[in-house]
């Protein structure tokens, strides 16, 4: 017998499938945040300018085309200028690579816009803080 639960959980593999798929099918080469800023549907991305592995995921974004905007450790104006705003409108996805308290942080912002982490991957750098690439959708 069909649930609820099994309908929703199909709906939600199927939904994902594509960011699933592109990782998947990408060269081995290829690192999570590449595969984050190829989706053509980001509406931002955001990076800590404090480090250099996250100015450098910010250039690459800014290089293929994307709206781009840096913070440094708050993302409060960020959040309060132009996420905000734009979640009130409906979804739009936001792409990243922060510290874990700036994707805690805009995780729980981001439900009340009925958006959930699609894609998250940690990554740690000897001479930095451990840093996380993700997407909100």
């Amino acid at each position: 017998m069909i649930s609820r639960r099994t309908v929703l959980q199909g709906a939600v593999a199927v939904t994902s499938l594509p960011i699933v798929a592109s990782m998947a099918w990408a060269p081995p080469s290829a690192t999570p945040a590449a595969i984050a800023l190829d989706h053509p549907a980001l509406y931002k991305v955001l990076f800590d300018e404090r480090f250099a592995p996250a100015r450098a995921f910010g250039n690459d974004a800014r290089w293929r085309g994307m709206s781009v905007q840096g913070f440094g450790g708050d993302v409060t104006d960020v959040w309060f200028h132009d996420l905000y705003p734009r979640w009130k409108q409906g979804r739009a996805a936001v792409a990243g690579l922060t510290t874990y308290g700036v994707l805690f942080c805009l995780e729980h912002l981001a439900r009340d816009a009925r958006m959930r982490i699609v894609l998250k991957s940690e990554h740690k750098y000897p001479a930095h803080e451990t840093l996380y690439s993700w997407v909100l959708a």
